[in-house]
């Protein structure tokens, strides 16, 4: 059974002690640092990472779709690397003037008769 490792989801400057975990702003996908930053863009970004870490579409340097020859986007999973967690996406919700990105997060443990 595979662990996650912090370096595999947020990348070579994640930083862990007994006490902290740092996450480089820069590595969270999907979000433009500022100093000013809300919590739940944090979040959402964090979230958003860890889903691209498990599936997603595979792009160039230039962000573009890398597609076959059916001109159809090539993806990725590696939900059966991870066999402890699950990161999926869920759907959209359209709450006025919002989009909402769901997704559902899952620790998976094993238990006994």
């Amino acid at each position: 059974m595979a662990l996650l490792k912090l370096q595999e989801l947020f990348g070579a400057s994640v930083v862990e002690t007994l006490a902290t975990v740092t996450i480089q702003k820069a590595d969270l996908l999907g979000l433009t640092a500022l100093p000013v930053n809300t919590a739940d863009s944090l979040l959402a970004a964090i979230i958003n990472t860890v889903n691209q870490r498990y599936e997603g579409e595979l792009t160039d340097q230039n962000g573009a779709f890398v597609v076959d020859e059916k001109s159809i986007p090539i993806t990725y999973d590696n939900h059966l690397y991870y066999t402890t967690t699950w990161v999926q996406f869920w759907g959209f919700l359209f709450p006025p003037e919002k989009v909402n990105f769901c997704f559902l997060i899952s620790e998976i443990s094993p238990y006994a008769d």
